[in-house]
């Protein structure tokens, strides 16, 4: 909305901050709040400016509200609940197919429920996380705690006597 309304001090056109506002409240509507919050200024900019600006105008609505919806909007909303954009943009596709557009509303809180109930509760499913999530998760290393490391440094064991407290390895039986 705030760039809209740049936008439309740009152009000249009567009351910006008014449809700034108006366009931030309809982008809320989906499929059709974007084109209740175009109309006013492009027929403001129509009847001050001409055909051209009415053009201009609504290039700039459209190419501002793409760039934000389509690319910006989904990075950040996948990063905030776990989910690559990839499957953000997968979700959203398929949910509004399933549920119309009460699915495209829903898309992200369905996609997160469905990947708790499938693959949160299954250990046995984790490394599909790989392909879901945006985030990269580290395996863990074990590491001696370095309490146990300083003790055997300074009890001084070599490395080929195992710890205290561990049973040594048995070699071959003795024949004797």
């Amino acid at each position: 909305a705030a760039l809209d309304t740049a936008v439309l001090y740009a152009f000249g056109v009567p009351l910006p901050l008014l449809w700034g506002l108006l366009a931030f409240l309809t982008n809320y509507i989906p499929n059709i709040g974007f084109v209740i919050g175009l109309a006013p200024p492009a027929v403001l900019g129509l009847l001050d400016g001409g055909l051209g600006t009415m053009i201009w105008i609504i290039v700039a609505y459209s190419l501002i509200n793409f760039v934000l919806q389509s690319l910006v909007q989904p990075k950040f909303l996948g990063d905030a609940v776990g989910l690559s954009f990839t499957m953000v943009s997968i979700a959203l596709i398929a949910w509004a197919w399933v549920l119309g557009p009460l699915g495209a509303i829903l898309a992200i809180p369905l996609s997160t429920l469905a990947r708790a109930l499938l693959l949160d509760l299954d250990p046995s499913k984790r490394w599909l996380n790989g392909l879901l999530s945006s985030a990269v998760e580290k395996p863990e290393v074990m590491r001696p705690h370095p309490t146990e490391q300083t003790t055997r440094e300074s009890e001084g064991t070599r490395e080929s006597e195992p710890p205290p407290g561990e049973k040594p390895e048995r070699g071959p039986p003795d024949e004797s």
